[in-house]
């Protein structure tokens, strides 16, 4: 998985230039879930090998051989490998202070970045969006991040889609905020297999649409790919307590706890580690007042 970007990005301007003039609801455009595995353009074989042993360099613990580890991005990048683009652009953003190998170069980063939407590649919309709007070796620009932003989210990136999604749900004055729209967004990207995206539309679940068992739902999802924040949350909501707290009106469950705390534990000793049939083996309770899904009591949710 390439490394994320960091986040935190205003999409005002891209809402009041796509959304918000004149009547909110006649300006909406049509909405079109996509999603970014349809777009990413395909990885060369030995590319990917290459990527993948930069990877494995960069988790040793201790020192690390960054020039090798460039060499090998490199090497990838010279066949279009556009993770590798991404991972080693994130190098030359932050940069490696006191080892040789890799220093902090804007200038690079930000050709990596280009050639990454040269490829159509929807994370690297997304990454042009984020430094233009924090100006980072670029002109800032608001209007041209939203451009970039609102395109990564067509182009199917999981990232942008929870960010617009944010944006109706939360950040628009009170009576302005659309939680349908939002819905759209959080839940095309809650398809998806990011999980930082499959998190946020649990979140989105349990605090705006206050539907605890699909929140749950997203974030038992999220943790079969790996989530430790995601089995939090599943230990938290069954766990017995005097007073509890994050259990989502559940009621205690000693059995769930414990499978739930035991998955996170190996997590914790190998966090490569994936739980593909988690979903399907450990189906979620139905909810005490809300059932599977409180808009559809007696309907598991689907994606």
């Amino acid at each position: 998985m390439p490394k994320p970007l960091i986040k935190g990005f205003s999409v005002g301007v891209l809402i009041l230039s796509f959304f918000l003039s004149g009547d909110p609801a006649m300006a909406y455009p049509n909405f079109t879930c996509a999603y970014e595995k349809d777009h990413n353009p395909p990885l060369d074989a030995e590319a990917e090998l290459w990527f993948q042993e930069a990877r494995a360099l960069e988790k040793v613990r201790g020192v690390k051989n960054w020039r090798k580890i460039v060499w090998l991005y490199e090497n990838a990048i010279a066949k279009d490998h556009w993770k590798a683009m991404h991972n080693l652009a994130g190098l030359y953003r932050t940069g490696w202070p006191g080892q040789p190998g890799v220093e902090q170069n804007t200038s690079k980063m930000l050709d990596l970045y280009e050639r990454m939407v040269k490829l159509k590649v929807p994370l690297g919309y997304y990454n042009w969006a984020v430094i233009a709007e924090n100006g980072r070796g670029v002109l800032k620009s608001d209007r041209m991040a939203s451009s970039y932003m609102f395109q990564a989210a067509q182009l199917g990136s999981p990232l942008a889609q929870v960010r617009i999604g944010q944006y109706f749900a939360y950040e628009l004055p009170r009576h302005k905020q659309d939680d349908d729209m939002a819905e759209r967004y959080y839940r095309c990207a809650g398809a998806q297999d990011n999980p930082d995206a499959i998190e946020k539309t649990a979140s989105f679940y349990d605090t705006a649409k206050e539907n605890k068992p699909r929140s749950l739902f997203y974030y038992q999802r999220a943790a079969s790919m790996g989530s430790s924040t995601g089995f939090g949350y599943l230990s938290g909501v069954f766990e017995a307590k005097p007073e509890p707290m994050y259990n989502f009106g559940y009621r205690p469950n000693r059995e769930l706890y414990e499978l739930y705390a035991e998955l996170s534990a190996k997590l914790d000793a190998d966090p490569k580690l994936r739980f593909p049939s988690l979903m399907k083996d450990h189906p979620l309770p139905a909810h005490p007042t809300q059932g599977f899904d409180a808009e559809h009591p007696d309907r598991r949710p689907e994606l």
